[in-house]
Formats: structure tokens, C-alpha cells, sequence
């Protein structure tokens, strides 16, 4: 449980840090777009760095300024190749999913190419006192590893999110 309340202790203090480094376009081409969420969201923060042993670049989106209220963080982790990227992606899925977290019937999402791994996993978390619902979703495509955390709420659906993965599946398929 402790490491469910830090990852998202560490999504939650991430949405309010302000703005960092930027994403290079040529990734952020690869990644959620404005287009996946509501026109009312805003941006908080981009920033890159190495992290789960390979290049990551993150994107935060918000709506609110309440820690509880919907968020959504993208995270595309680049891999020299699918061997590290597989490898990688059994360490993340380790480490985020454990007790409490499960598969609810609405994580439709299913990547375009059989061979992408995906974990796509909910919990209700207790964030400030507030009971939210948090889903974890990580896929793994040739040497990306797509990592998307989401807090529900207001306009944060499964039918949002589900179509925000699509979106990012076919980026990383080489689609727009």
C-alpha cells in the first residue's frame, strides 16, 4: 500500500510542479496529445530524464487545483531496443501493480499488434483524505514502453481514457 500512495503522491505533486524541460517534438508526436483530453484541460508540466532503464519523457495534463481532482500523466520510455523495452516494462508492471489493483471490465483497450505487452489496471486510492479511482495502463511496443496514470473524474471516463490509448497506439504504430 505504500507504494501505491507514493506513485501517487509522486503523479500528484508532478501535475502542480510547474513546468520543466520540454519534450522534442519528434517524441511528443509519439505521445498524448491535447486532442485526447477535454478542450478544457490545461498542460501542468512536461519533463524528460532517465528513469525504469531507459530515455523518459513525460506530459501531465489537469483539470482542477485540487490534488484530487482528474489528472492524467503520460510517460514514453525509449529503449536501445524490444529486448530492454520488455525488460523494462516487467519491472514497471512490478513495481506499480500490486495488492488492490485489478482489470475492471470498462479497460476495454486492446493494443492494434498482438505482440505489444499491456497491463491495464485500477484501484481506488485514498489521495488527501479523498477516496479517487486511479488507472495504471503500461504497453509495451518494439522499444517504447507507454506508461499512462489517470485519476477519474468529471470529464476523465473509461470511454476518454480507452480512446486517449487507441490515440497513443497508433502514434507508436507509426499512425496519426
Amino acid at each position: 500500500m505504500k507504494k501505491i500512495k507514493s506513485v501517487i503522491l509522486g503523479l500528484s505533486i508532478l501535475l502542480l510542479a510547474g513546468c520543466g524541460n520540454s519534450v522534442p517534438d519528434e517524441i511528443r508526436y509519439k505521445m498524448m496529445g491535447s486532442e485526447d483530453v477535454p478542450s478544457d484541460w490545461v498542460i501542468f508540466n512536461e519533463d524528460s530524464g532517465e528513469d525504469w532503464g531507459g530515455q523518459m519523457y513525460n506530459v501531465h495534463f489537469g483539470y482542477g487545483s485540487e490534488p484530487e481532482d482528474p489528472a492524467v500523466e503520460h510517460q514514453l520510455i525509449i529503449y536501445t531496443d524490444s529486448a530492454e523495452a520488455i525488460a523494462g516494462f516487467e519491472e514497471y508492471r512490478d513495481f506499480i501493480y500490486v495488492e488492490g489493483w485489478s482489470k475492471p471490465v470498462e479497460a476495454d483497450f486492446e493494443p492494434a499488434l498482438p505482440d505489444d505487452k499491456l497491463e491495464y489496471q485500477c484501484a481506488e486510492l485514498k489521495i488527501n483524505s479523498e477516496m479517487t479511482y486511479n488507472c495504471f495502463v503500461l504497453q509495451q511496443h518494439e522499444n517504447y514502453v507507454s506508461a499512462i496514470g489517470a485519476r477519474l473524474g468529471k470529464s476523465i471516463t473509461f470511454d476518454v481514457l480507452n480512446s486517449t490509448l487507441r490515440s497513443i497506439d497508433a502514434k507508436l504504430n507509426g499512425g496519426n
